[in-house]
């Protein structure tokens, strides 16, 4: 079962591509925009709410034409960061969809090996320094929550540059394309799910050389050396998947008729991202974004408490998820430093952990289900605002059930109040679990508890 179709957003308009949208000091990603689906209602006069989803991606997720043209990568163009936008809106309707590119989709040096030659990896230089596989770095500050506010800043004056028409016509044009794809690929994925489980052939967060290989850093940080438990080999993924995606999607945006301007862009001149309340979302690899800001948090608590200016933007943030977190490096998969989840903590972020068995029941690499424990379980006793989600809980790693949760994660997760109505106490704990009723087969934990200070 694939969750719901994103067609049913092309109403709304599709997403907007912007390339080379500035950051912090020459820092550049290229970014996908998606416009709300609703309007937030005004009630008794108060100031509509303004919301944003900031989404970073996972290995493999790119643009669609990138994706139908690589070997391995088509049989989930689902998944493309267009129809991604798309997915996230249709569980986000009042908010403004923010899709950051992957500064490179990198082949590492190494590709003469066997099972390697068409391997990609996402990389965030621009906000956490990693070798050329997209291992991180993380350091106490690389200026990711600047680069971060400053692609906020800029993407509505991008977007105001664009004529209008010349705007109609993209989100037009990108929302039946989008449409095309996703009913294109339904049931090719949905056969390969029911015969061949081609998703447990290609791994995307494991290094599958041979023997030992060094992966240098690009930026001069060191290494990753993959060896032993770090790496696999897995046979590669058919190649009989041959739809023409990109053809279907040019002959449904012949076919479409041109909606009222005003219809399509009401969004447009209220359209202030440097203000709005925000979810950040990350899926995979993606994560490594999300800990970096962590580090970064702790550092602007602690280090430099009198500056205030990046303080405004970690107090718009009002949630933050790791969907099904992972690379593969054995290590820093999931923080676990009690001081650097303290500061987390004070920040009164909702906090959301979305897995399945491809990153947390993967016996070969065992330090994920290690390390999401320890994040998890600590969060709980430092009393945060936290729920936790393993989906699909057969105990198969299915890298099909690893996408998936892109579409399952909001509608069998527990709501979490913006702010806890009562502070928690000493030697109180709470935990709630339930059965996931339309994501096939979701197992739920959702926790909150506090035990004052760790003993």
């Amino acid at each position: 079962m694939l969750g719901n179709n994103p067609a049913r957003c092309t109403g709304g308009g599709g997403p907007i591509r912007l390339t080379g949208v500035s950051g912090f000091e020459g820092r550049v990603n290229d970014v996908i925009y998606c416009p709300p689906l609703q309007k937030h209602s005004e009630a008794d006069g108060e100031e509509p709410e303004n919301t944003a989803v900031v989404y970073f991606g996972g290995d493999i997720q790119d643009f669609p034409e990138n994706m139908q043209v690589h070997r391995d990568s088509k049989a989930y163009i689902k998944y493309n960061l267009e129809n991604t936008a798309l997915m996230l809106r249709n569980n986000f309707p009042k908010s403004h969809i923010v899709i950051i590119k992957a500064v490179r989709v990198s082949v590492p040096y190494f590709i003469f090996l066997p099972r390697m030659e068409f391997k990609t990896f996402s990389c965030y230089d621009n906000f956490v320094r990693g070798c050329n596989a997209g291992i991180p770095d993380h350091t106490p500050m690389n200026h990711a929550l600047q680069h971060l506010e400053k692609l906020l800043q800029n993407i509505p004056v991008r977007i105001r540059s664009i004529p209008e028409s010349e705007l109609i016509s993209q989100i037009t044009a990108s929302a039946n394309s989008a449409a095309a794809a996703s009913t294109a690929t339904t049931s090719t994925v949905t056969s390969n799910s029911a015969g061949q489980d081609t998703g447990q052939d290609m791994d995307i967060d494991i290094l599958q050389v041979q023997d030992t290989v060094n992966v240098e850093s690009d930026s001069g940080i060191g290494g990753f050396s993959c060896k032993d438990n770090a790496c696999n080999s897995i046979p590669r993924l058919p190649t009989d998947l041959s739809l023409d995606l990109l053809q279907a999607a040019e002959e449904s945006v012949g076919s479409a008729s041109v909606p009222n301007a005003s219809d399509l862009l009401w969004w447009r001149d209220s359209l202030n991202l440097d203000k709005a309340q925000l979810t950040l979302i990350a899926f995979s690899k993606g994560s490594v974004v999300l800990n970096q800001f962590i580090y970064e948090f702790h550092y602007l608590k602690t280090l430099t408490p009198d500056d205030s200016s990046m303080m405004r933007l970690v107090s718009r943030i009002r949630d933050m998820y790791w969907l099904d977190g992972g690379h593969s490096a054995p290590k820093n998969t999931w923080i676990t430093s009690r001081s650097l989840l303290e500061t987390l903590t004070r920040l009164n972020i909702n906090l959301h952990v979305h897995v399945t068995p491809y990153q947390v029941l993967d016996d070969r690499r065992p330090w994920i289900r290690r390390d999401e424990k320890a994040f998890t379980d600590l969060l709980k006793r430092l009393g945060a605002s936290l729920t936790r989600m393993l989906h699909f809980d057969t105990g198969v790693t299915n890298l099909f059930t690893h996408f998936e949760v892109l579409e399952v994660f909001r509608q069998a997760a527990p709501e979490v109040p913006a702010q806890p109505e009562v502070a928690p106490t000493e030697g109180t704990s709470s935990t709630s679990t339930a059965a996931a009723a339309s994501s096939g087969g979701a197992s739920q934990e959702a926790s909150k508890s506090a035990d004052g200070e760790d003993n």
